[in-house]
């Protein structure tokens, strides 16, 4: 599967991450616009997760 790669950043914030009839599409735009991406340790005892726990490289277009 592709996806038009446009416009990443309006791609990016309209994914729908909790629907699991998307998680294909989710996982393909993913795998297409980031080169990396790095899970942060959280400490301990934390739960939940938080954007600075996750840190992404973005492709070159």
């Amino acid at each position: 599967m592709r996806v038009d790669l446009g416009d990443v950043e309006y791609l990016w914030e309209e994914l729908d991450y909790e629907d699991p009839d998307r998680i294909d599409y989710v996982r393909t735009v993913v795998m297409q616009v980031c080169e990396r991406v790095e899970l942060m340790p959280r400490g301990r005892g934390v739960r939940s997760f938080k954007g600075e726990h996750c840190r992404i490289t973005f492709r070159n277009p």
